[in-house]
């Protein structure tokens, strides 16, 4: 690689002075050796022998033990390492580079920069082996997509805030919830108090339980408050949604409108609703197979139109893309943890539908439990609420011969509230007009 770089270049590669710098204050000062932890780390320097007497002075640290010449060589030996990176000499040397401590951040400042640029032509030799690849377009895009990532989020100085700036802030943004945006049901808002940016929450059950109508419902509320709202559809068309969306909106049965039962008032109704769904700002979006697809277009819409929600219809319909030897569960966890890392750093609700497995309906009860979600892998962990949706009157009709009776009952299970407390949230399903509303809305007949 460096024989392809001018002088220019190769000086971007390594600082061997600047390492020596970070080593020595290392050695001289123990107590500037936390703040050189926020900006590099081992595979930062460019000299191996320099990675090596930075993992042993790391070591030291973290043991509590001193960090001096002394105890340094002493480490060495027993990683049996001292004569491999020139001896009790070449730490004299490194001492003898730096006269003290004060400029420690500065050099790991170099040193972290240094590795930046190595990484970064590491990656770009990385996509033009991918491009001599037989592999297809997409595959090709989808793993340069992976390696550009990757190299982004390399980022080893931590960002931290000081309670003395931001405690104050804080509290006082709990008391408010300014940031919070309603779901627009209020039983599930009493419970979770709404979403909030750079949280995923997932929205679990079983097949036809309504989970995109729960969904959807949720997504016309934000976007009727002014939100703007990504709803990617993985099982839905965007005509298909947007025609339930306007029938919602109009609480006109869709079926039927399809069917030709329909009168003149719903026909106005659900014109009058198309004219309403023109005003707000949201985009259905039927790609996004990855995740990696689904950033780049929240990132491209946010810079546009703004995005303040985000929606996946749903988990199990992605793929971690140019893998597809791995195992599903493996697949699924990838998933969710990038969904995760991307809510956080768009600073977004990402709300992300699942499936459970079939254990639900072979209980006695029906009612779905967190073990529950399919494929789950890592699903639970990721997710900061987990929302299992339950409908009795619909597992009546399946499991009695004659049908049972509709009583038009849900239950927004809370399984998981990282912030907050779980429990149960009572909703209505009108499944005429499939969607869902608040109690109050069933005993007024809506």
């Amino acid at each position: 690689m460096t024989e392809l770089l001018d002088e220019k270049q190769q000086q971007r590669l390594w600082s061997i002075e600047a390492e020596a710098g970070v080593l020595g204050s290392m050695i001289l000062d123990r107590d500037c050796i936390p703040k050189v932890f926020l900006i590099i780390k081992a595979d930062d320097f460019y000299k191996p022998e320099h990675k090596t007497i930075f993992t042993a002075l790391v070591d030291l640290f973290m043991a509590g033990a001193p960090t001096d010449a002394v105890a340094l060589r002493t480490q060495l030996k027993t990683m049996n390492s001292l004569e491999n990176i020139g001896g009790v000499e070449y730490i004299g040397r490194i001492l003898n580079s730096v006269p003290h401590a004060v400029n420690a951040e500065y050099y790991a400042g170099v040193v972290r920069d240094r590795g930046q640029y190595r990484s970064l032509l590491q990656g770009i030799e990385r996509m033009r082996d991918i491009l001599d690849e037989p592999l297809s377009v997409p595959e090709q895009v989808q793993q340069i997509q992976d390696i550009a990532l990757s190299i982004d989020a390399d980022k080893p100085e931590q960002e931290f805030f000081s309670l003395t700036d931001y405690a104050t802030k804080i509290v006082g943004d709990m008391g408010n919830k300014t940031d919070a945006i309603s779901t627009g049901f209020r039983n599930i808002d009493r419970i979770i108090g709404g979403v909030s940016p750079g949280e995923l929450i997932v929205i679990a059950g079983r097949p036809s339980m309504g989970k995109s109508a729960l969904a959807l419902d949720i997504a016309l509320h934000q976007a009727k408050t002014g939100k703007a709202v990504v709803f990617f559809s993985l099982e839905m068309g965007h005509k298909a949604l947007i025609e339930r969306a306007a029938c919602s909106l109009a609480r006109v049965n869709g079926a039927g409108l399809k069917s030709g039962e329909r009168s003149r008032e719903d026909l106005e109704k659900v014109c009058e609703a198309a004219f309403e769904l023109r005003k707000f700002n949201i985009v259905f979006h039927e790609g996004g197979l990855t995740p990696e697809q689904q950033r780049a277009f929240i990132e491209a819409r946010r810079k546009s139109k703004g995005v303040d929600v985000v929606f996946v219809d749903y988990l199990q319909l992605m793929t971690a893309g140019g893998r597809r030897g791995e195992n599903r569960v493996q697949e699924i966890s990838e998933i969710s943890r990038k969904l995760k890392l991307c809510a956080v750093q768009n600073s977004v609700p990402i709300i992300a539908l699942s499936q459970l497995n079939r254990l639900v309906e072979s209980r006695e009860h029906h009612r779905p439990r967190l073990s529950d979600l399919r494929d789950s892998g890592s699903i639970e962990q990721d997710a900061d609420i987990v929302l299992l949706l339950n409908r009795e009157d619909y597992y009546r009709q399946n499991d009695k011969p004659g049908g049972g009776d509709k009583d038009g009952l849900a239950e927004a299970i809370i399984a998981k509230n990282r912030r907050g407390p779980v429990g149960i949230a009572k909703l209505a399903f009108f499944e005429e007009y499939t969607t869902f509303g608040d109690l109050s809305d069933l005993e007024g007949g809506l």
